[in-house]
């Protein structure tokens, strides 16, 4: 099993108890953290969901039940020696104000799982997990690079030739095509991100990267490319857009 896979695991569940899953958590370090911050963060969510019922509205519904399966306890209820039983009132404005409590608590608590830092921070630090993307140097047949990218909802229709390393990567809480180009000045990394939207072309350069995010028919594509490199790297984009298509 690999991190992508442990990953969407994970995500899914994070109480997994797959072997294979196992194994690979006490071989990597940073999908056993992954493993924790997701355990982490199901604790919280049932705890935000969690309410707890009155002692008066449980006795409200143990008496209603009663009366429903014993018709003499309903008769006996409707004896003038006894108290009538007020009922609680239940306002749809406090459930309403309930509800919308719970929305806020776990967007907050998403928000600490997946901190909103800014886009092209985040491509550059994803950069550091997977080194040896850039040093593949053979093009990938056809066949693996669809297979690799089977789960992402995208394939590859255009020219974009020349890929050498074709993955997909967990990235911001989602399975995000990963593909590293093959060019005449160097490697080219492409990532398809079809759930981060930007409003218009965005330049970078930082950590050793410099790239672009430029808006796609669905979310963004990125380019990024090592600060020695001499890439187009709007040209670039540019054929990634018109290679890419989305399958749903």
């Amino acid at each position: 099993m690999n991190c992508t896979d442990a990953r969407f695991a994970l995500a899914a569940n994070p109480g997994d108890d797959d072997a294979a899953l196992a194994a690979h958590l006490d071989g990597c370090a940073a999908c056993a953290r992954y493993a924790a911050e997701m355990a982490d963060l199901d604790r919280r969510v049932l705890g935000a969901l969690r309410v707890d019922v009155p002692a008066s509205a449980r006795a409200a519904t143990t008496t209603d039940v009663a009366a429903a399966t014993d018709p003499a306890a309903s008769n006996r209820a409707a004896l003038p020696a006894t108290r009538p039983r007020r009922r609680p009132v239940r306002s749809p404005l406090l459930a309403l104000a309930a509800s919308l409590a719970g929305v806020a608590v776990l967007v907050a608590l998403l928000g600490i799982a997946f901190p909103r830092e800014t886009l092209a921070a985040a491509l550059v630090e994803h950069m550091s997990h997977e080194p040896h993307a850039w040093e593949a140097s053979t093009p990938m047949p056809a066949s693996a690079i669809a297979y690799a990218l089977s789960r992402t909802g995208v394939r590859l229709a255009g020219d974009l030739s020349d890929v050498t390393y074709a993955h997909t990567c967990w990235f911001r809480g989602r399975g995000v095509p990963h593909l590293v180009v093959r060019s005449a000045a160097g490697p080219v990394t492409i990532m398809v991100l079809p759930h981060e939207s930007v409003a218009r072309r965005v330049p970078f350069d930082e950590g050793g990267y410099r790239g672009v995010l430029v808006p796609a028919a669905r979310g963004s594509i990125a380019v990024l490319v090592r600060d020695a490199t001499d890439v187009d790297v709007d040209g670039s984009a540019a054929r990634a857009a018109a290679a890419i298509r989305y399958l749903d």
